[in-house]
């Protein structure tokens, strides 16, 4: 097969970045309970963190705080941001076959891009450090003021419009129930990582029609979604 021959319906690919592309959850997980024991608040185990990831930095800051401190939220989100800022790739890692997917993808002509509920700038800071080449990703939109966070489809639709793919060309790969809700708002079909930070059972109990337990099986399955 020639480069950049199309062998499936999908031409174009978006990923959610935490627990689907990396693992992020120790690097996330150091840098919250940095702010939290800043403060003089408990902290959490990264299995803790992990219930607190995929909605948006100012869902997790609300809910890590103690019930009595509501207000302090914005503290340990200041905190965590400039904190997270300096550490996000201290032990963040790819998944294991995540490399080999992009570049199979990409290899295949498919475009692909990161939409993710993390701040734009760590976003684009993560995949700058993890995947020097540059090109691999066409798009890199995390959260900023421009758009709502997920499962609103606002960032996801503009993203994909930009890059001039229709719904029908567009999967989505995700691994929270955050995720597939996301993809069915925009109207698109959606993949559930199992390898992520909810996992294949609950994927499953949330209503994913498809879920994967390694990254390369969607190479397996791609051209019968």
């Amino acid at each position: 097969m020639e480069r950049n021959e199309i062998k499936t319906g999908f031409r174009f690919v978006a990923f959610d970045l935490d627990g689907t592309i990396c693992n992020t959850l120790s690097d996330i997980a150091s840098s919250l309970n940095r702010a939290l024991d800043a403060l003089g608040f408990s902290t959490y185990s990264d299995d803790g963190v992990s219930g607190l990831i995929g909605r948006s930095i100012v869902w997790m800051c609300q809910h890590a705080v103690p019930e009595d401190r509501p207000e302090a939220w914005t503290d340990v989100r200041d905190g965590f941001l400039a904190d997270y800022a300096e550490h996000l790739c201290d032990t963040t890692v790819p998944y294991p076959e995540m490399p080999e997917l992009l570049h199979a993808l990409k290899h295949r002509g498919v475009t692909l891009a990161v939409v993710t509920n993390k701040p734009d700038p760590h976003a684009k800071k993560m995949i700058r450090t993890l995947f020097p080449e540059g090109d691999l990703f066409a798009r890199v939109q995390g959260q900023c003021a421009d758009y709502p966070v997920k499962p609103d489809p606002a960032m996801l639709d503009v993203v994909r419009e930009e890059l001039g793919f229709s719904r029908e060309e567009t999967l989505y790969l995700g691994d929270m129930d955050v995720d597939l809700q996301f993809a069915k708002n925009a109207g698109l079909r959606c993949v559930g990582c199992g390898w992520g930070y909810r996992g294949e059972a609950f994927l499953k109990e949330a209503g994913a029609a498809h879920v994967i337990s390694h990254p390369l099986e969607l190479l397996e399955i791609i051209d019968t979604l």
